[in-house]
């Protein structure tokens, strides 16, 4: 199906979205072929998002994405659509200064989904996240308009909401944002329930301190040298695994 041609630009675009999934992929955010990520589309038609039937790992490129309209036709692209396109429609409509939506169910993140106590900050990786939001559904997957609303209106003016018993979504204003988002929460919830599990004595930072730690860390400068480094890292294991194996 193509009724909307991929043009340089948006192969371009598509690019950094395959090698973002598999980034995230190589951090914890893989779970089999389940979890997709979104780019907004210029031109305001909709929205680019991962097909279906592969894993974050797997996508290398534009003809892995499929273009779906705000209705959740699906314009241009081969594949298949996933069924939770909803997640992406009315977040990126509820939220103009987003450019990437991801859904995934990263272990730790996962686990503590369930939990109802807030997200304590063991490590600098919470700062990120002071108020994190947690959406309750009935439901076991997003694939109304009106569920997408409800998580969109959960999520806020936040990046990144925990979905009760099921996962997380996580955006940003560009690639690099989100992407560091999904990773900084999977490493924070990680922290958590390790710092739980070991019964620590411990002495948590104020609300004034984790604001002032929020501004320091939540810059574009600092997504860009993250986002740069998970770029050499997802090289650096590539060449690792194409290298042929030596054996003495």
């Amino acid at each position: 199906m193509s009724v909307v041609e991929i043009d340089v630009a948006a192969h371009e675009l598509l690019a950094e979205a395959a090698r973002a999934c598999r980034i995230l992929d190589m951090e914890g955010h893989g779970d089999m072929t389940l979890g997709h990520v979104s780019v907004r589309a210029s031109g305001g038609a909709g929205f680019w998002m991962k097909r279906n039937q592969i894993g974050l790992g797997e996508v290398l490129g534009a003809d892995d994405f499929v273009m779906v309209d705000w209705e959740g036709r699906q314009i241009a692209g081969s594949g298949g659509r996933h069924s939770e396109w909803p997640i992406h429609s009315e977040i990126l409509r509820a939220r103009p200064d987003v450019n990437m939506v991801v859904h995934s169910h990263p272990f730790y993140a996962s686990v503590f989904s369930a939990a109802v106590e807030p997200l304590e900050p063991y490590t600098l990786d919470a700062d990120y996240f002071v108020d994190l939001p947690r959406h309750e559904d009935e439901v076991a997957l997003i694939t109304t308009a009106e569920e997408g609303r409800a998580l969109a209106r959960s999520l806020g003016s936040h990046f990144a909401v925990l979905m009760g018993n099921h996962g997380v979504t996580f955006c940003g204003a560009t690639i690099e944002q989100a992407v560091c988002t999904g990773i900084f929460l999977e490493k924070a919830c990680k922290a958590h329930i390790v710092g739980r599990a070991a019964d620590l004595r411990t002495k948590m930072p104020g609300s004034t301190v984790r604001a002032k730690r929020h501004q320091q860390i939540m810059t574009p400068v600092h997504w860009q040298h993250c986002w740069r480094y998970f770029c050499r890292k997802l090289e650096a294991c590539s060449q690792a695994a194409a290298a042929p194996a030596i054996f003495g």
